[in-house]
């Protein structure tokens, strides 16, 4: 099992893992496949957003994607990892961690000043930061908040 960035031959497995990421996690939103296909393939064109994929034996189970932002105030980059999801059936493998490694080395390799790990759904938050903290040595720093329209 390793985590690598994602090549073209990987797209249907990503949305496919994106389709199962938003029944699961984000229920209230509606999946759609061609923006998914369009993210997928502006990945693959120019590399934001990054996708990095897990796999074993050539099959894709997992994935994240991740932003590279400048900031507004000072000189350099930072990343941040917006999604990870690893299928159901392969959790409590090493597959989260492969993930988060390879997002790491990445912001590493492009000298980020700092890596940045979200949780914007309620799918486990206090587990999933619990993993950054352990995986990543990753630091509770603040809060993200939302308000969603409807709710």
């Amino acid at each position: 099992m390793f985590a690598r960035l994602a090549i073209a031959d990987d797209e249907d497995a990503v949305v496919g893992l994106a389709r199962m990421q938003v029944e699961e996690t984000l229920s209230h939103l509606e999946f759609m496949e061609h923006i998914t296909r369009d993210t997928f393939q502006q990945s693959i064109r120019t590399a934001d957003p990054t996708i990095f994929v897990v796999e074993e034996r050539g099959e894709v189970f997992g994935y994240l994607m991740a932003l590279m932002n400048g900031y507004a105030f000072t000189d350099g980059v930072f990343v941040v990892q917006e999604v990870i999801y690893v299928r159901p059936d392969k959790r409590g493998t090493r597959a989260a961690a492969h993930l988060v490694d390879a997002f790491v080395q990445w912001g590493e390799r492009v000298e980020a000043k700092e890596i940045i790990f979200g949780i914007s759904n309620k799918f486990q938050p206090e587990r999933t930061a619990k993993f950054f903290e352990l995986t990543a040595g990753a630091e509770l720093v603040g809060f993200y908040l939302k308000r969603v329209r409807g709710e």
